[in-house]
């Protein structure tokens, strides 16, 4: 993409933020949210778009026929709105898990059971776990549940 913007192109590469699960715990990455797909628009009215498919990285244009695919400013600009928000409501948690998830406990004494979170602090997680025959809330470090 670098390339392109170098030759003067715009170039939009809408990114998703997800959490993923390391020995650490849980970490957020980002991830290209149409994988093998980027936006490009000429920087200039007169510049043309042949250079696009020798650039490197690029392995060619989207099409119909001999025409290049064509995509409306306003979806576009809807793309970047949800990939923002959805950039922030992850930034907002402080770990993946929301009040009602049912989450799988992957570590620890506990391990291999489910339960359904019912509170999230800073590193530890409360899981309703039914507990001879009772639900029981107990405090999981985040780092040992997945989400189911």
């Amino acid at each position: 993409m670098r390339k392109l913007e170098e030759q003067g192109y715009e170039v939009c590469l809408p990114m998703l933020t997800r959490w993923e699960k390391t020995r650490g715990g849980w970490t957020k990455q980002q991830q290209v949210m149409f994988p093998r797909y980027g936006f490009v628009r000429c920087g200039r009215a007169e510049q043309s778009i042949s250079p696009i498919r020798s650039t490197p990285g690029v392995t060619g244009l989207v099409t119909f026929g001999t025409l290049p695919a064509t995509l409306d400013e306003a979806l576009l600009e809807a793309i970047r709105v949800l990939a923002a928000q959805q950039a922030r409501s992850v930034e907002e948690r402080g770990c993946p898990f929301r009040e009602g998830d049912t989450v799988d406990i992957t570590l620890g004494p506990l391990k291999g059971m489910s339960g359904i979170v019912s509170r999230v602090a800073d590193e530890r997680v409360t899981v309703l776990l039914s507990l001879l025959g009772r639900e029981k809330p107990v405090a999981i470090p985040a780092a040992h549940l997945a989400l189911t």
